[in-house]
């Protein structure tokens, strides 16, 4: 990758400065990263200011989670959405249209090079590949110093917990980006397209080639295998180990812990198909996520309220393989929801979903959210105060000290449980039986209060785990990746539109977004 790009972004450490700032120095000269890895805390300072980068609200403290990313995946209601949607679906290739269908984002509205496009969207995109870059740059520069640094440093586990958590950020970062700006994997292009480049060096001035989806996701596997294996005993979730450095024995569910790797694995593997090794993954976590101390959130937790009665544990923590503190997660969420006039976080036309589709209501076109009015996750996160009906997933509703201090951390969810369900359902459909898929389904279904699904059949159960996409994983940003996946060649919005479709018709350019501008004109061509 050209120096001007991404090589200018190898942040690296001059002087005493907190974990925050030491990512934002940029090298001036021919600085070196000795000072901050002189001792055992600036490997610490280091590990911790990767997952700060990641909870950037650009990122993954709101615009790849709650905010942007699931108006892509449909799970966002979108003021003036009826006409915006009949326009994009008639007149996508018209960049005459480009005005009026840019505030809403979505890549099947505005993306590919040489079809709709905006300044405005470009620039979204641009922010989230440089980041995400930047992060993994870093990540980079903290494996090479641990690979040069004696271990005695360290208590006994620790440097392999480092180098497990910085290979499994390494791999979360590039699926990410593989599942963003890569064609869908079902796709002709889905395997071969070279796009993005897989960084695992500090090898700045030296271009570094795209790879294929395959060849990436080779290495992102790599990197899952290698921390799986050096973390499992290791860990404290995995173990039982404890340690002297608190960072490693007190809350790993805000870290890439040893469950939150076999996930991810899970994850990576179901995108490429790869279902036996998907449903073995998932299914580990399953089985051990009770004795992690992770559960689905418990009626006498659901039952801890606040002064305006709503849930405290409203975004089910308990659940999370891995999450993202952010202090800024409910403000963002405020400011994405529509009252007059334009959303601060979503533009014009953006906002949570409406209160309509937050219901196990009857008769809706497209199908309700819910099929239940039972189902636990519409009180959990429907906002019941005004304007109620908005997604409140990660709201706060009540600034009264005595309130605050029910309130969990604040802490955006990456990977959790319930997808854990998910994947292990869709996979099994083929890696075991239909029959083992509706198990699983039916276990996430019961623990939500919500319809069970009766059958067996292959078709219908794909159907229904892709509704479950959409009920279990609002404001974590997972729904577009959902449908990306399968290539499905209709994804479904919230209103309707004037010709009566109730969804947006989609191709393998509509899924990619355009890689930024600099990139491509730099010679990262496709």
């Amino acid at each position: 990758m050209k120096i001007r790009y991404i090589a200018t972004l190898l942040l690296l450490a001059v002087g005493a400065v907190s974990c925050k700032d030491w990512l934002d120095v940029y090298p001036k000269s021919e600085i070196t990263s000795n000072k901050v890895f002189e001792n055992e805390d600036g490997f610490y300072s280091a590990l911790a200011g990767l997952y700060i980068k990641m909870a950037d609200d650009e990122l993954y403290g709101f615009d790849l989670t709650c905010g942007y990313i699931d108006m892509m995946g449909g799970a966002v209601f979108t003021g003036g959405g009826a006409y915006l949607t009949y326009y994009a679906n008639n007149f996508y290739a018209d960049p005459s249209y480009a005005g009026i269908v840019a505030p809403l984002q979505f890549p099947a509205f505005n993306h590919t090079r040489g079809q709709i496009r905006t300044e405005r969207t470009d620039n979204r995109y641009e922010i989230i590949w440089t980041k995400i870059y930047n992060i993994i740059t870093n990540t980079n520069l903290l494996l090479d110093e641990l690979n040069k640094v004696d271990g005695g440093m360290f208590e006994a586990g620790i440097k392999e917990l480092l180098t497990g958590e910085a290979l499994a950020v390494r791999a979360y970062l590039h699926l990410d980006l593989v599942r963003l700006f890569q064609p869908p994997y079902l796709s002709e292009q889905g395997k071969t397209a070279k796009r993005i480049p897989y960084m695992e060096t500090l090898d700045a001035l030296k271009f570094v080639p795209s790879s294929t989806t395959d060849e990436i996701l080779d290495k992102v596997d790599a990197d899952l295998a290698h921390a799986a294996e050096i973390m499992k005993d290791n860990d404290p979730i995995s173990s039982g180990k404890s340690y002297h450095t608190l960072m490693f024995s007190t809350n790993r569910q805000y870290k890439m812990n040893y469950y939150a790797v076999k996930l991810l694995q899970a994850r990576s593997f179901l995108y490429r198909g790869k279902d036996k090794a998907a449903y073995d993954a998932a299914m580990e976590v399953i089985d051990a996520a009770q004795g992690a101390g992770i559960h689905f959130i418990t009626e006498a937790e659901r039952s801890r309220v606040d002064s305006y009665g709503t849930p405290v544990d409203r975004s089910c923590p308990q659940e999370n393989l891995f999450a993202l503190l952010t202090d800024e997660l409910s403000e963002n969420s405020i400011d994405a929801v529509k009252i007059n006039g334009s959303s601060k976080r979503l533009g014009m036309y953006g906002r949570l979903a409406s209160n309509k589709w937050l219901s196990a209501t009857s008769g809706l076109i497209p199908e309700a959210f819910f099929s239940s009015a039972s189902d636990i996750r519409i009180n959990l996160w429907k906002r019941t105060v005004y304007p109620s009906g908005m997604v409140g997933k990660y709201i706060r509703e009540s600034s009264d000290a005595e309130d605050i201090a029910l309130y969990p951390k604040q802490a955006v969810t990456l990977l959790k449980l319930g997808e854990a369900y998910l994947i292990a359902a869709e996979a099994a459909i083929s890696a075991v039986s239909p029959g083992e898929g509706q198990r699983i389904l039916n276990l996430l279904q019961a623990e939500r209060r919500g319809g069970i699904y009766p059958s067996a059949d292959e078709e219908g159960l794909r159907k229904e785990i892709l509704l479950e996409y959409r009920r279990e994983t609002l404001s974590d940003g997972q729904l577009f990746y959902a449908y990306k996946r399968r290539n499905e060649p209709q994804l479904t919005t919230l209103y309707q539109t004037p010709d009566y479709t109730y969804y947006f018709t989609m191709d393998d350019n509509k899924y990619t977004p355009d890689i930024p501008d600099k990139e491509y004109n730099s010679g990262r061509t496709y």
